[in-house]
């Protein structure tokens, strides 16, 4: 009954790392043409996207694949979510 409640806690908690890690994505390719250092912005913002993002699922999945597995789900819908709202956006500013 324990491992039910933690497998539909992970897919929750996968959203929600997909949302920093798109949202992080987001905003840091927003910078780029600002910044003095396009370089260091890119890559530090890969590494410590990807350090929480990687901790993150560690944290979650606790030795049981199953929950990294629903995890990833919920990253992964998060990117659909992200996607879909943002090809909108830019259709609306394009006019089409």
């Amino acid at each position: 009954m324990n491992n039910i409640l933690y497998l539909f806690i992970a897919l929750p908690l996968g959203f929600t790392l997909g949302i920093f890690y798109f949202v992080s994505l987001w905003l840091t390719v927003r910078q780029i043409p600002t910044t003095q250092w396009p370089f260091r912005l890119i890559v530090g913002s890969l590494f410590g996207r990807l350090s929480i993002t990687i901790l993150g699922l560690y944290l979650i999945m606790d030795g049981n694949w199953q929950r990294v597995l629903i995890a990833l789900l919920g990253f992964l819908l998060s990117r659909i979510i992200f996607m879909h709202f943002w090809q909108q956006k830019q259709e609306s500013n394009y006019g089409n």
